[in-house]
């Protein structure tokens, strides 16, 4: 679907802010962009949230998480995981990408590659933020 112009490494890492949970992605994220909908936002603490589309079988997590039960913009379920301790954001299970995971790119531990080529939700990014340019724009969840 989209590009992205500069190359990850082979294995991502990252962690929450304290530590006490800490994930490896073993492949690419199929996609990078910027989540602009009313419940990413409020979970980012920010007027957007950087996310990975990656692939569920790729991803390993360790350490103990809390997960806030929540609906999609789908209307689906969307578990969101976070850790206990420090309360940072780590990733979003949404029935509507089942083979998905959106993993908030803020706990990577290298990010020099990374580059949001798409921007999702468009319609309620705040009227301050301007689009990002280059990047495809989608009113709702991007087609992979």
């Amino acid at each position: 679907m989209i590009e992205n112009p500069s190359t990850p490494p082979q294995t991502l890492t990252g962690r929450c802010m304290c530590g006490a949970v800490s994930y490896k992605i073993s492949a690419p994220p199929v996609a990078v962009g910027l989540c602009h909908c009313d419940r990413c936002r409020p979970q980012a603490g920010s007027a957007f949230s950087t996310v990975m589309f990656v692939q569920r079988d790729a991803f390993e997590i360790n350490g103990e998480t809390a997960v806030f039960e929540d609906v999609g913009a789908s209307g689906m379920k969307a578990l969101r995981r976070y850790c206990p301790q420090c309360g940072s954001p780590l990733m979003t299970e949404a029935d509507v990408t089942p083979t998905l995971f959106f993993v908030k790119a803020g706990g990577l531990d290298q990010t020099d590659w990374l580059r949001p080529t798409f921007e999702m939700f468009v319609s309620r990014r705040m009227p301050w933020v301007s689009a990002l340019p280059g990047a495809a724009q989608f009113d709702g969840n991007p087609t992979l």
